[in-house]
C-alpha cells in the first residue's frame, strides 16, 4: 500500500491569478481536477498551470484506470502498487516529476518481486 506525504504549505496557490481548475485528457474523456493539489505535487503541472492563459488541459495517453490511481495518490489516497498499475504510476511520476510515485514503484520492484518473476514482468 502506497500513500504520498502530506501536501504541506499551499498558500502560494491561494491567489486569484492561480487557476484552480485543470483537465487531464485521456483517450476516453477529460477528467476535471483541482489545480492547487496537482500543482503542489508536481512542479511540471505547476508550470503548465501558470503558463496557461485559459483552463489548462494536460494530455495523459495512458489508460483511465491507471490515471485514476495516480489521481488517488495525488489527492492523498492509498493505492496498492502491482503488475496491473506500476507502469501508469511510474510513467505519470516520471512525466510530471512526482518523485514519490516513481520511488513507490521502485520499492515495489525491489521488495515485492522475486527475481525469477522480475524477468517475466519486465521483459
Amino acid at each position: 500500500m502506497v500513500q504520498l506525504s502530506e501536501l504541506g504549505d499551499v498558500t502560494e496557490y491561494l491567489n486569484e491569478d492561480f487557476k484552480n481548475e485543470v483537465y487531464l485528457i485521456t483517450e476516453d474523456r477529460p477528467v476535471k481536477c483541482n489545480g492547487l493539489i496537482l500543482a503542489a505535487r508536481s512542479s511540471v503541472i505547476k508550470e503548465i498551470i501558470r503558463d496557461s492563459e485559459n483552463i489548462p488541459a494536460i494530455e495523459f495517453s495512458d489508460d483511465v484506470p491507471g490515471l485514476f490511481e495516480c489521481l488517488r495518490l495525488l489527492y492523498g489516497g492509498c493505492v496498492v502498487v502491482g503488475k496491473e498499475n506500476y507502469r501508469s504510476i511510474f510513467k505519470f511520476g516520471k512525466i510530471f516529476q512526482v518523485q514519490e510515485m516513481t520511488d513507490a514503484v521502485t520499492r515495489w520492484v525491489a521488495e515485492d518481486i522475486p527475481l525469477n518473476v522480475f524477468w517475466k514482468v519486465f521483459t
